[in-house]
Parts: structure tokens; C-alpha cells; sequence
């Protein structure tokens, strides 16, 4: 066996060992969502509060990025101003915020809660 088999054998190996770790860790911190018996999306164990996430939290749900986590923290921030002291009572609430409609909201059900900040 010549040096560029021991290095192939080497990184096939290393690589071996990247992905099982990759794998594991997947594993370990996203879990499957089902709905209606079908996979929908991949997520993070804890749910989220959109009364008190920030940014980087609420753009981890489906079909929110990080534009979308803008606005609802900044429509959060209206409301707070404006003297309310829970802006999200239910997922149905986050429709007041633009650009998040009823299929959005349908989607992002799963991945929250509104109990006791």
C-alpha cells in the first residue's frame, strides 16, 4: 500500500466519523414533528414563546426567517409600548403581524406556547 492509499483509507475513515457524529447529534437535538401521520418538519424539543423569544429563537420555526422574526418582535415591542402586558395570547394572534397569514400560523402551531412568561 502506497502513501496516497493510506491517506484515501485515512479520510474515508475520518469521514466515517464526521458523519456518525453529525448523525448523533441530529439525533440528539431535533426530533421529528408528525402531523396527520405525515413527517412535517425537523425542530429544536423546546417550544418557543413569542412573547418573550428573540430573534435567533423565532426564526428556528418553519417558515419564519430571520425577516419575519423582525416583525413579530417589532409588533411585540408596539404592543408592549403601547401598555399591554401579553401580546400573544394564542398562535391565532401572530396573524396581526404582516406577512404571517392563517397557513403560516397553521405551520407554526406545533413549535409554540403561550403559558406564564
Amino acid at each position: 500500500m502506497d502513501d496516497s492509499e493510506k491517506i484515501n483509507e485515512q479520510l474515508s475513515s475520518s469521514l466515517k466519523w464526521a458523519f456518525l457524529a453529525g448523525a448523533f447529534l441530529v439525533g440528539c437535538f431535533a426530533v421529528p414533528v408528525f402531523c396527520g401521520g405525515k413527517q412535517a418538519e425537523l425542530c429544536v424539543c423546546a417550544k418557543i414563546n413569542p412573547n418573550t423569544a428573540s430573534v435567533g429563537e423565532l426564526a428556528q420555526m418553519p417558515s419564519i426567517g430571520p425577516k419575519k422574526a423582525q416583525a413579530i418582535i417589532d409588533y411585540r415591542n408596539e404592543q408592549l409600548a403601547g401598555g399591554r402586558k401579553k401580546v400573544f395570547e394564542n398562535a391565532d394572534d401572530l396573524e396581526k403581524v404582516k406577512g404571517i397569514g392563517e397557513k403560516t400560523v397553521e405551520k407554526l402551531k406545533p413549535f409554540m406556547e403561550f403559558g406564564e412568561e
